[in-house]
């Protein structure tokens, strides 16, 4: 049954450009390493993928991103939006993370991320909305960041990494995932 409403989210989404929300189990917590879910399909051309997510601690390194397949490291991620160890969010852009503006970050607060990806292009844009205040971007056609072709994207990405001092600093939390064509 499971599979069926899977690939009946698939073809409205195909067909009618509606909302996708699931199968990722809602809510979901990043951990040291990768975890990934499959998109209702996989997304070929310009399409929006938003969520909430919520960092379970200050100075983490976490991210939500998108790849083609199931990560084996990080460079096989194509569009990233993470929480950093400096206590910002940030986007990676080609071989760099950055941001067009500087926002911070607290535990236990929601921001609203929404990334809208042009795969042909292979570029995305992040806007994001903080706690009390309006949308801002926060990136604007970045480059992806995986070389080579990428024909299509089917997966969204959840990963946390140790800290500096060697410890993992607490995880991000990803509700209400919504994908829809553009």
């Amino acid at each position: 049954m499971n599979t069926f409403k899977i690939l009946l989210s698939a073809v409205a989404l195909a067909a009618f450009g509606t909302a996708w929300a699931g199968p990722i189990p809602d809510p979901q917590d990043s951990a040291t390493g990768f975890k990934s879910f499959d998109l209702p399909s996989a997304q070929t051309g310009v399409f929006e993928m938003s969520f909430n997510a919520t960092p379970l601690a200050d100075k983490i390194d976490a991210f939500t991103g998108i790849s083609a397949g199931t990560p084996t490291s990080a460079a096989d991620v194509s569009a990233i939006v993470r929480f950093n160890d400096s206590g910002k969010i940030d986007v990676r852009n080609g071989n760099a993370f950055r941001a067009d503006q500087s926002l911070g970050y607290s535990a236990n607060k929601v921001y609203r991320m929404r990334m809208v990806v042009d795969v042909a292009r292979r570029t995305y844009s992040v806007f994001v909305t903080a706690p009390d205040q309006a949308e801002i971007a926060l990136a604007k056609d970045y480059a992806f960041r995986t070389t080579g072709p990428v024909p299509s994207l089917g997966k969204i990405v959840l990963a946390g990494f140790n800290g500096r001092d060697g410890y993992f600093p607490g995880p991000h939390r990803i509700t209400g995932v919504t994908v829809k064509a553009m």
